[in-house]
């Protein structure tokens, strides 16, 4: 069996985030407007900010591994205020990064980007890196999300990357 490389990990991971999100919308759809607007005390206040919120710095990381540039940053950008246009963008967007996972132009993974955090200081990163912090963001607000929905006695299921179906290899 052949290594796993880093452009595999990307592909897996980028085929496991449509995977999560679809699930996670099909549940948001089911809890209604009232119940994905409520503050819940999370982070970003309710499910509906933390799925816009998602949705922002995906793009804004898609930006940085494509070009190398992102647009400004606002964590409480809103980029969809209805819950049906968010979950097509995020639709959409999941198609994008699988498509930019899959591609055969591997030259984005060269060179640094000069980078601000949120902390004020500012780093020279591999780009690479940031596909990494690409999947973990998605993945540590999908899980706040999914904390609220078992809560709410909504059983998640499998977040499991082995157990997804279909895997890329």
């Amino acid at each position: 069996m052949p290594r796993m490389t880093f452009d595999d990990y990307g592909r897996v991971m980028a085929r496991y985030n449509s995977w999560q999100n679809d699930a996670l919308y099909t549940l948001c759809s089911e809890i209604g407007d009232e119940e994905r607007r409520r503050d819940r005390g999370m982070f970003f206040g309710s499910i509906h900010a933390t799925l816009n919120h998602l949705v922002h710095i995906d793009m804004r990381i898609l930006d940085i591994m494509r070009t190398g540039e992102a647009p400004e940053y606002d964590a409480h950008t809103t980029v969809a205020d209805d819950f049906v246009t968010l979950r097509n963008v995020r639709r959409d967007l999941d198609a994008e990064i699988e498509e930019f996972a899959n591609s055969d132009d591997h030259d984005w993974q060269d060179g640094y980007r000069e980078f601000t955090g949120v902390d004020g200081v500012t780093r020279k990163l591999p780009r690479p890196l940031f596909l990494i912090q690409f999947f973990n963001h998605q993945t540590h607000h999908r899980s706040q999300i999914t904390s609220e929905l078992h809560k709410m006695g909504i059983d998640y299921g499998i977040t499991d990357v082995p157990l997804m179906p279909d895997v890329p290899l």
